[in-house]
């Protein structure tokens, strides 16, 4: 095998091992409810075309399963942010398009090509490059129109003066998008803005003899709040593994995809005044357990989560005491609940009403269920569930 093919099946597709030092923790998903979250947005966005996006690792669920779990589901395409993202899902055998969505500078056209990637365009900067490149490495363009999000692409005040390097590449653009700023919110005002900005631009496009077969402006929550408009495609995120926080995400009954669980390392029984962890931020009131897990904030698990969440345990929850280390946190337990080494602990729970869901975990810190998912590390075992 490979060695970069072997690289692919070790971070993704290994099934759990205990480590040489008794050290478990894993990530398991369910690709089956990633599959469902993806049939209710179709429901949604009218039967669109949808291009799942899977930059990040999938936010930290596992790219290459999770793609091919949406390519059997019928996903249209897939979205990534870089050129080595959408190479590793290549090497992992996905064959339905994928759409770089960070852009390429020209140099890197040749292995795009070679690899039939799909690439946005993100400015003017490349035009007469990508112009002349083309022609010996075709790919098919996405041209990305600025109309309110302030980071990659055309602005309207730059569209008509690059109309003559666009007009050249007439022949790969397949298709032209935008990004709301702000879907998710009540007030759709400036959403509206950027429509009607995208719509604008559209026309100066088509005035010019240039026709994306393909228009696609609305994410996760412009598909689940019916923002989409004359798009002919959509472009969900969040929404794919269950994280979005609007209410129509919840009423249309997505599914959180991902719990994040650790064995149980060590028990010991502390008596009252013992303290717990780095800067002895935990006392013990009283005789209790303390359970060490061997997750930490190298595997992602947030440092100020320390004296803050809870982890779920045979039905009930127990507090995260003491501050989260490296690669251990600590559990505080009553002396009559039975726990041994081995024992799984689940840190972040697919449940959305438990105390220790993503949603509530975020909402503690002050920040979105996929920053957390986002970040845990590739040395976490991935099991995904069918």
């Amino acid at each position: 095998m490979p060695n970069d093919e072997r690289l692919v099946n070790e971070q993704h597709l290994e099934p759990l091992m205990p480590h040489p030092e008794g050290r478990a923790l894993r990530a398991e998903v369910d690709l089956g409810r990633i599959a469902r979250n993806l049939d209710r947005i179709r429901t949604a966005s009218g039967g669109r075309g949808i291009w799942g996006v899977v930059k990040a690792n999938a936010y930290g669920h596992g790219a290459v399963p999770v793609s091919r779990a949406l390519e059997d589901a019928g996903v249209y395409g897939l979205a990534v942010s870089s050129l080595e993202e959408g190479l590793e899902l290549r090497r992992g055998a996905i064959e339905c398009p994928i759409l770089v969505l960070g852009g390429l500078r020209p140099e890197a056209l040749p292995a795009a090509s070679v690899e039939n990637l799909t690439i946005a365009v993100v400015g003017p900067e490349h035009l007469d490059d990508y112009a002349r490149a083309l022609p010996q490495h075709p790919v098919r363009l996405h041209l990305k129109l600025d109309t309110g999000m302030g980071r990659f692409g055309l602005l309207p005040s730059e569209l008509g003066e690059n109309l003559p390097q666009l007009q050249r590449l007439s022949p790969w653009i397949e298709g032209a998008m935008g990004h709301f700023a702000t879907a998710d919110d009540p007030d759709s005002g400036f959403a509206q803005r950027q429509r009607r900005t995208f719509d604008a631009c559209l026309s100066q496009l088509a005035d010019a003899g240039i026709h994306p077969e393909q228009r696609h402006h609305g994410n996760s929550d412009a598909c689940l709040r019916g923002m989409l408009d004359q798009d002919t495609h959509v472009r969900p995120g969040l929404a794919l593994y269950g994280l979005t926080m609007v209410a129509e995400g919840r009423a249309l009954g997505l599914e959180p995809a991902l719990e994040l669980v650790a064995e149980v390392a060590r028990v010991k029984a502390m008596p009252a005044g013992t303290t717990v962890g780095y800067g002895r931020t935990f006392v013990a009131p009283h005789p209790l357990q303390i359970a060490t897990l061997a997750c930490g904030y190298a595997d992602g698990y947030r440092r100020d989560l320390g004296n803050r969440a809870v982890v779920g345990f045979k039905g009930r929850t127990f507090p995260v005491v003491g501050r989260i280390s490296m690669d251990y946190l600590t559990v505080a337990l009553p002396l009559d609940v039975p726990v041994a080494p081995g024992d799984p602990m689940t840190l972040y729970s697919g449940d959305p009403a438990a105390a220790h869901s993503l949603e509530r975990l975020a909402q503690t810190l002050g920040t979105i269920p996929y920053e957390l998912t986002c970040a845990l590390h590739r040395r976490i075992t991935r099991r995904f569930l069918p």
